[in-house]
């Protein structure tokens, strides 16, 4: 039966086969990093009770890996044996000012490796049963789920802070009587921390004596089972929103009139936070985890808004925002034009629902009025794309290029189409 988790931290393949094998017969499940930027990873993934580090690791060097260890309260406690041919004073040194419990210098002999690792595994497992004497509750989401604990924790009416680590991720909920009462969670607070940590299926929890009382906003109302139940019908729904955001790549960036003008509007916080957080800088996972909703309420409004048109994918080509409008568009064709060596163009259009096209290339004028505004738009165009029937997905109709718009009449365009669907972006959003 394995007993304790060891990373191994090693890039040579054979090394760290032979390694394995030294260290067979202590009840150990071993998992091997090929370089500094894994074992980070890995060390955070699944919290091992022992690290044995190589100094010489690619990438980040196992000093730099150690300085990170020690720097995360996540995996602050965690062992660390150096393993490496650098055998200078300085290095032993440097290597134990970081946190390490140990130094050996390659080659290893296998009695001596065994004596080391038993001998920290010996001073962790005392340091273990002295937290277990303060802990209430205390074990790892894969062997018992987040919901469970938490109905247990309400059947026995039990008061105390649930803590719980994931990947370098920190949460904690405080239970009164059984009753969920707060909860925190990066940078979500209350009912959206809740719904966030129980999406977790992997990582440790500690229930400990709460002390202190929590912040205000971390407080929550609804009773254990609806936020059970509600995180249930989320986690059901995440699919779906995932896979709408799969395709959008790189940083996530809402076009630059449609997020001034949400700016400019009384927005409840947590919406003028995800609409700030648009700018461009950080893409869909970060801008998820900078967000103060859930991973649920996040994407829900990332797909509104994407769905609606106001982000702009990496590659989109689209110089303009579109608006469907109900309402009639004159259009005539016109039979001649003067020939001139140039001309103003701009990318503003109009895509026309018709039956009756005229052919690409065709220039022509159009009229038309949007509703609400007391004024009608003309403009002289050209036919880019016609169809008299439905092909692809598009309707029947003809895609208008503006050649000749007053630019007072492309402004009011632009903001009666901001101004439509920053108001379609805010009719379902949820309550403050």
């Amino acid at each position: 039966m394995v007993q304790w988790r060891v990373l191994l931290a090693e890039d040579e393949p054979l090394v760290a086969q032979v390694t394995t094998d030294m260290l067979a017969e202590l009840s150990l499940e071993v998992t091997v990093a090929k370089n500094g930027q894994e074992a980070l990873r890995q060390a955070q993934k699944i919290l091992p009770d022992l690290i044995l580090l190589d100094a010489m690791i690619p990438g980040l060097d196992g000093f730099e890996v150690a300085a990170a260890l020690k720097a995360d309260p996540a995996t602050l406690d965690i062992p660390i044996i150096f393993m490496t041919a650098r055998s200078s004073d300085a290095d032993k040194v440097r290597g134990l000012e970081l946190g390490a419990d140990d130094y050996l210098v390659k080659p290893i002999k296998r009695e001596e490796l065994l004596a080391r690792v038993r001998n920290v595994l010996r001073r962790a497992e005392s340091r273990r049963s002295a937290q277990a004497e303060t802990s209430l509750m205390r074990g790892r989401l894969e062997m018992i789920s987040l919901p469970n604990i938490i109905q247990a924790l309400e059947a026995e009416h039990r008061t105390g802070a649930l803590r719980l680590t994931s990947k370098g991720r920190h949460g904690e909920i405080l239970f009164a009587e059984g009753r969920i009462a707060s909860a925190t969670e990066g940078a979500r607070r209350g009912e959206a921390a809740v719904y966030s940590l129980l999406t977790w299926g992997e990582g440790e929890f500690a229930l400990e004596p709460a002390s202190g009382a929590a912040p205000l906003e971390a407080l929550t109302t609804k009773s254990n089972q609806s936020l059970l139940l509600e995180a249930a019908r989320r986690l059901d729904e995440l699919a779906a929103l995932r896979q709408v955001m799969a395709s959008f790549e790189g940083p996530v960036r809402m076009d630059p009139g449609f997020r001034e003008a949400m700016l400019h509007r009384a927005l409840p916080p947590e919406l003028h936070q995800v609409v700030e957080l648009c700018d461009g800088t950080r893409e869909i996972s970060q801008l998820i985890e900078a967000s103060s909703l859930d991973e649920w309420e996040t994407l829900k409004l990332l797909v509104r808004y994407l769905r609606l048109g106001m982000l702009e994918p990496p590659t989109s080509k689209r110089l303009s925002p579109r608006l469907t409008v109900q309402a009639s568009v004159d259009f005539q064709a016109v039979k001649e034009f003067n020939v001139g060596t140039s001309f103003d163009i701009s990318p503003g259009g109009i895509f026309v629902r018709t039956d009756q096209v005229l052919p690409t290339g065709q220039s022509l004028l159009v009229r038309f009025t949007l509703p609400g505004v007391d004024h009608t738009f003309k403009a002289v165009g050209q036919v880019i794309w016609s169809s008299p029937n439905e092909m692809g997905g598009h309707p029947a109709g003809m895609g208008v290029e503006f050649l000749d718009m007053a630019e007072d009449e492309q402004a009011a365009i632009l903001q009666y189409i901001v101004d439509t669907m920053v108001a379609q972006a805010l009719a379902a959003e949820p309550e403050p």
